[in-house]
């Protein structure tokens, strides 16, 4: 059987199980969104890396997203169709390098309202995105890519993203690119 603290350790047992109670408890610090706000250099930099991923599927440039990705990133996609069917795949750079290479029509896609965190060499962006194949609209969703910085730049290590159609997801406020 327990016993209950008597005599002089009393109050300190019972202070130190009622912090509500005690004149001297002091809130626990919790952490904040901004502890992982990302610098104006820090965000330029992590964003810019992204856009350029974007910019070399546009150019069909599989040297840029080798320069761009590390070499074994893990990309991930989940999609679900319209009678409501979900898969995903998986992919590595190569294969997406073969798709880019391989491409007739200029892939567009293009981020809007990203959100960037960052936690000393490790960032990560959500982002809603729209992705174009020419002039025709193919899907949209969100990007969730993760980076680490190697010296100076930033590396995409990871990419998932959802494929969806309107309404489910958000075209990009701009229209559709020109």
């Amino acid at each position: 059987m327990r016993r209950l603290a008597t005599g002089l350790l009393a109050p300190l047992v019972l202070a130190a199980c009622s912090p509500e109670d005690s004149p001297s408890a002091e809130p626990v610090a919790s952490t904040t969104e901004s502890a992982h706000t990302p610098t104006d250099a820090d965000r330029a930099a992590i964003l810019g890396t992204v856009q350029s991923l974007f910019d070399a599927l546009a150019a069909g440039d599989g040297q840029a997203l080798r320069d761009i990705m590390h070499p074994n990133v893990l990309m991930h996609s989940v999609e679900r169709a319209a009678d409501g069917t979900r898969s995903s795949s998986t992919s590595t750079l190569e294969q997406l390098v073969a798709r880019v290479e391989g491409s007739e029509q200029v892939l567009t896609e293009r981020m809007f309202d990203p959100e960037v965190r960052v936690s000393g060499d490790l960032a990560m962006v959500w982002t809603a995105y729209d992705f174009y194949v020419g002039d025709e609209f193919s899907h949209c969703g969100a990007d969730a890519f993760v980076l680490t910085r190697f010296g100076d730049s930033w590396t995409v290590v990871s990419l998932s993203w959802t494929r969806l159609q309107p309404p489910e997801c958000e075209l990009h406020p701009e229209g559709p690119p020109k």
